[in-house]
This record gives C-alpha cells, structure tokens and sequence, in this order.
C-alpha cells in the first residue's frame, strides 16, 4: 500500500485543526488565529519584498499576534460591546506607529509606507472577522465558521472539478489563466451545497436555522470567496511567485488557503449579526 501524498496528510491535519477549533473554541481558536495572522503578515512582507518595498511591519505583527488574545478577554467581560472599540483603538495605534516610523525615517519611502497601510487592511483587517464571530462561547458563533469554510470549500472545490473537466471560456486570464466561467457558475452551486451541509451540521450544536439561511449565506460566501481567490492571485501574478508561503506543503501558505475564506468571513459576520444570530 503506497504512502499518502504529503498534500492529502496535510490536507486532512487542516481539517482536524479546524474541527479542533470549532469544537474546543475559546483561548486556542484565539492562539490559532494569532499564530495565523503574523504567518500571513509575513507572506505578505515577502510580496512587497518581491518588488523592491519594504513596509515596517513590527506594529502589524504585534496586532496580528495580540488582538485576538484582546478581544478574546474583552468579549468575556460584562461589556462586550467594548470589543468594537478596543479593536479600533488597536488598528489605530499600528496605523499611528506606521505614519510615525515613515516620518522618522528618512530611508522609508511612501511606497513603503504604502504596503504597510494595505498590510494592516489585507491580511490582518479581514483575519479580525475571525474573531468577531466569536470564540465558540455561543452555539451560532461555531456555526458561522462552518458557514465560512463550508461555503468556500464547496464553492472552491466545486468550481476547480467542473472546470478541469468542461472549463472553456477564461474568466480572468490575465490573473489566473486556469479559472474559468463555467467553473465560476459552478462554484455558486457548490457554495449554496455548503449551505446545506451547514444547515445539518448546527444539528451538532441544537440549533435550527432555516435552511434557506444557510443556502444563502453559504452561496454568498463562497461567490465573495471567489474573488477572494482572485485578488489574491494579483498579489502572486505581481510579484511572480506561484504560493504566498510553504508552510503547508503542496498547500502553499496561510493565505494561499485562506485567501477566499477571509473575503467570506466578514459578510457572514454581517449576516449573522443582521440577524441578530450572534
């Protein structure tokens, strides 16, 4: 019997992280999402590095690797509407540090600067929706994360089967030359599968949202994750590589597998509190 691709083994340690954060929630999703974001800081440094910029990064990995710890203590309070503000407080400070660093040092450009602005915006602006959704101290809290990687994953996986096979008309060559149209349609279909999926999984948690809640989140998602991906692809295309990282190997980085879910993390947070869900 022959030994399991390295990509499958890794693909199947992601999925037991993820089903580890969902079930257990709490301080380790909030050490996962910390570890994560200074990874994707990093990767992102990298991309600028690739094209002659060089953003200050210190205080975008101090944020990454503290702010879901702060919000994690702060949504535990008797007041946790504050985690709004502590948050903001906190992307404001990181954003002071960058515009001070730039005018102390004379050998920082405004490009640089730049890259540090988007830095704070993408990856570590959307990871922060990670945390709003909760850390598993409410039932719907784990659910909307499986609404996010359900709807992406089914979206994603979906549109690369039934593009491989019946693909013929590009989408985006310029960016991603393998995507194609017919797969996009299919993506949709597949993310409103994930709805399904999600709508017996909160069976886990008791809970009982209609399903069409699901199906429509859940396709939403994954069409906003699709352009995700997307925008992703122009950051890898501009600074010719083919991953943001290695750390997964045949996976790439952590963006490389979160570039879709962290587009689709912050309409489902709207959703959800639209709804008055979480």
């Amino acid at each position: 019997m022959k030994d399991l691709p390295l990509r499958t083994v890794v693909a199947v340690a992601l999925l037991a992280l993820l089903g580890l954060v969902l079930w257990r929630g709490g301080l380790l999703q909030a050490i996962v999402l910390g570890v994560f974001s200074v990874i994707a800081v990093l990767e992102m440094q990298n991309v600028f590095k690739r094209v002659d910029m060089r953003p200050f990064i210190l205080p975008q990995l101090a944020l990454g690797g503290g702010m879901f710890l702060l919000m994690y203590f702060v949504s535990g309070s008797d007041k946790p509407q504050n985690t709004a503000l502590f948050l903001t407080a906190a992307f404001f400070a990181a954003f002071f540090l960058l515009a001070l660093e730039r005018a102390l040092n004379k050998k920082r450009t405004n490009h640089d600067l730049a890259a540090g602005i988007v830095t704070l915006v993408y990856p570590l602006a959307l990871f922060a929706f990670f945390g709003l959704v909760g850390f598993g101290r409410s039932d719907s809290s784990r659910i909307a994360l499986v609404m996010v990687f359900a709807g992406v994953a089914m979206a994603d996986n979906t549109a690369y089967l039934v593009g491989s096979m019946l693909g013929k008309h590009r989408l985006c060559p310029a960016i991603s030359p393998k995507k194609s149209v017919e797969g996009a349609v299919a993506g949709l279909i597949g993310g409103a599968l994930g709805g399904v999926i999600s709508y017996f999984m909160q069976k886990l948690w008791g809970l009982d949202i209609p399903i069409l809640t699901h199906i429509l989140i859940c396709f939403t998602g994954g069409m906003i994750g699709q352009i995700g991906d997307l925008f992703a692809s122009t950051f890898k295309r501009w600074a010719e590589i083919k991953d943001f990282g290695s750390i997964f190997p045949g996976h790439g980085g952590i963006l490389d597998r979160l570039d879709s879910a962290l587009f689709a993390v912050p309409f489902v947070y709207i959703a959800f509190r639209l709804l008055s869900l979480i």
